[in-house]
């Protein structure tokens, strides 16, 4: 298999810095170019506001991405671009793969099932079932060491 770019989406989790950690170190075995595409998820946004409950806030978001851009620095050789996206996941992710030529995507998971599955469905089981590239799923819950 020839990796020559590599595509790492992101969302605005707490486990988003593991799974760039990942993706870069992949790039460097690669030596591959990397598009890490961010998704901000609005319809979690207003469904937390809706049931008045918070989701990672702004600051929140600011301390990703600052963990992020460490990421990028340490990482400083390998070729790479940042996009940021708002909307459903699942439709960005596909729509930004079918406009930027890739030969992997890496999507985190947080491994729910049951009931919570069925209610949240899964966002890495449609990038897996719509992609058009091979997909690497990397759990988040997955201690590193």
């Amino acid at each position: 298999m020839n990796i020559q770019s590599i595509v790492i989406a992101l969302d605005e989790s707490i486990f988003s810095p593991r799974i760039a950690t990942r993706g870069f170190e992949l790039a460097v075995f690669f030596n591959a170019t990397v598009k890490l595409l961010l998704v901000r998820n609005n319809t979690a946004i207003l469904n937390a506001s809706l049931a008045n409950t918070s989701i990672e806030n702004d600051d929140t978001m600011e301390r990703q991405m600052g963990k992020i851009k460490q990421i990028t620095e340490k990482y400083s050789l390998v070729e790479h671009s940042t996009t940021i996206l708002n909307g459903d996941p699942q439709e960005q992710i596909i729509q930004f793969m079918a406009h930027n030529l890739a030969d992997l995507l890496i999507v985190g998971t947080h491994g729910r099932t049951g009931l919570d599955h069925l209610i949240s469905g899964s966002t890495a089981e449609y990038i897996i079932r719509h992609s058009t590239i091979p997909v690497l799923v990397l759990p988040y819950n997955h201690e590193t060491h």
